[in-house]
């Protein structure tokens, strides 16, 4: 009788153990994830298109909605396809220009993490600084893609839609539809 009783008693140990494990997993699994949206922001900001490209997966996808997006139509997309188009955006003559004048920001974001891949659904800001006062440049909702390679999570997709945009509210309407 007690072999019975200790036996269901570590069948339930273990049980509890690998639930709080997961747990545990996921919630460095999302902290990875934050830590990484930030740290391409960062990247961004301080000019290093490395650390920038490195947050990525080699073929990375970026669309940007046309800074009209939703006003004026019929302006197109920007569509980078690869670590090495995110890296000539990122030292672009135009993006040169801003620094060291920006912060992007990221947040908060709702993170739905199965297995070794991802998605994050939330909000961007781009601040410059013009003389002493810092501006909002740009207030986007982003649809983020992440996978695991080699244990490091990467940057898959980033579609980031001004709010504003319909495609925006599509993003924000789909954390409760069947795609999560």
């Amino acid at each position: 009788m007690e072999n019975a009783e200790t036996e269901r008693a570590l069948i339930e140990l273990r049980g509890r153990l690998d639930r709080q494990e997961s747990r545990l997993q996921l919630a460095e699994d999302q902290l990875a994830i934050m830590n990484l949206m930030t740290r391409y922001g960062l990247a961004a900001d301080c000019g290093n298109d490395a650390l920038a490209m490195a947050c990525h997966t080699k073929d990375a996808e970026y669309r940007v909605s046309s800074p009209r997006a939703g006003r004026d139509g019929g302006h197109e997309d920007l569509v980078l396809q690869g670590r090495g188009a995110i890296g000539e955006m990122l030292r672009s003559d135009l993006h040169q220009s801003m620094l060291p004048d920006t912060a992007h920001t990221v947040g908060p974001s709702d993170i739905d993490v199965r297995g070794d891949s991802a998605r994050a659904i939330g909000y961007s800001r781009l601040y410059l600084r013009e003389g002493e006062q810092p501006r909002l440049m740009r207030l986007s909702i982003n649809d983020w893609t992440f996978h695991r390679v080699s244990g490091q999570w990467l940057i898959a997709t980033r579609t980031s839609r001004l709010v504003g945009e319909s495609a925006a509210q599509d993003i924000l309407r789909s954390l409760s539809g069947s795609e999560r």
